[in-house]
């Protein structure tokens, strides 16, 4: 009986613990979600752009790498979505802008 009480604390204790990481774990992601929101979308325009200079895309390229390293403190939410609303961009990445956006400003309600 004594065992058992001694596996019921120590259980207890090892519960709160692992539930205070998880808190600590989800709180980390919800503050840099933006950074990582931003840096899918880097990656979509990258990989569209390819190795060609495109006189439409660097610039909004050149904003987000701008913001993920911290050189701007705000998102270029503004300027995306005005790509995004262009003729030049393609419906794969307008969908990734979008989302992104939308999830964006989901994550600050």
């Amino acid at each position: 009986m004594e065992n058992l009480l001694y596996e019921l604390a120590l259980f207890s204790l090892l519960g709160v613990l692992y539930y205070f990481y998880q808190k600590k774990k989800i709180l980390s992601y919800e503050e840099n979600k933006g950074a990582l929101i931003m840096g899918y979308i880097l990656q979509a325009c990258l990989s569209i752009r390819g190795e060609n200079p495109d006189k439409d895309l660097d610039p909004v390229i050149e904003s987000l790498d701008d913001y993920l390293q911290n050189k701007t403190p705000t998102p270029p939410t503004a300027l995306l979505s005005v790509y995004a609303n262009s003729p030049t961009c393609t419906a794969e990445l307008k969908d990734v802008i979008l989302q992104g956006i939308e999830d964006l400003n989901d994550s600050k309600k």
